[in-house]
């Protein structure tokens, strides 16, 4: 989905850029990607996605790499230049889930219906620093929803969602993302009725592989795990948030 949703993709040597000028504030859209395997030089690494972001004129860094083994060797590197890191884990599902503990209605639902819930939940987050940048994340989710073949699913109570999921497609695997709940509705199990609604719907249209990616240190991978999903890689991302200049 990252190629489909880039409107450049530059190679350099230890992989490919993906950029897209119309969202330069969302990350996810805007990053430089590691394919490399094997050794690697981590001042490399920073050196090449600092020259490439800048081309870009961007003020974020951001650095995707696929390998975990490339990712632990740039860690130690990456954060003494003051680089946060996480290690994401790659779940696939293999069933033998208890549907019991999940029993909301959830509903099928267009994108624009999210609009509202998904602006929430992103102001609730440290990186949203201002109303453009959550219209952007918010229009970004439009083009990933286009590029992904994305269906979408949702709890509402009194007509609102509370809690909701995407479910992306390239017609033979599946992708759970973005799973989340409204503050005060969590604890209630929506999140994993939503995320089983996804993965029954997935399977039903004939989808042979379905997997979600979660933070490997506090995201649910236990709640994943109970839901049936079972661990099969890791990845690494690293980002360099833009430096904040206080207004004079």
């Amino acid at each position: 989905m990252r190629k489909r949703s880039a409107q450049r993709v530059i190679p350099f040597r230890f992989g490919h850029a993906y950029f897209n000028p119309k969202y330069p504030r969302v990350w996810d859209l805007n990053a430089v990607c590691v394919e490399a395997r094997g050794e690697v030089d981590p001042g490399e690494i920073a050196s090449d996605a600092e020259l490439l972001h800048t081309d870009a004129g961007h003020a974020h860094r951001r650095v995707d790499a696929l390998d975990d083994g490339v990712g632990a060797t740039c860690k130690p590197f990456l954060t003494r230049l003051g680089w946060e890191s996480d290690r994401l884990v790659h779940m696939a599902y293999r069933g033998g889930c208890d549907r019991t503990t999940a029993s909301a209605r959830v509903d099928e639902i267009k994108v624009e219906d999210l609009r509202g819930f998904r602006a929430e939940i992103a102001r609730s987050e440290p990186w949203a620093e201002d109303e453009e940048t959550v219209s952007m994340l918010l229009d970004a989710n439009v083009l990933w929803s286009e590029a992904g073949s994305a269906r979408h699913f949702a709890v509402r109570e009194g007509g609102k969602v509370v809690s909701a999921t995407d479910l992306y497609s390239d017609g033979r695997s599946a992708q759970i993302e973005d799973v989340a709940t409204s503050p005060d509705h969590r604890g209630k199990g929506l999140a994993s009725a939503v995320a089983l609604r996804a993965v029954e719907e997935a399977l039903a249209s004939g989808h042979t592989f379905v997997f979600l990616i979660a933070n490997d240190q506090n995201g649910p991978k236990e709640l994943y795990g109970r839901l049936g999903f079972e661990t099969i890689g890791h990845t690494w991302s690293f980002l360099r948030k833009p430096v904040l200049v206080a207004p004079t």
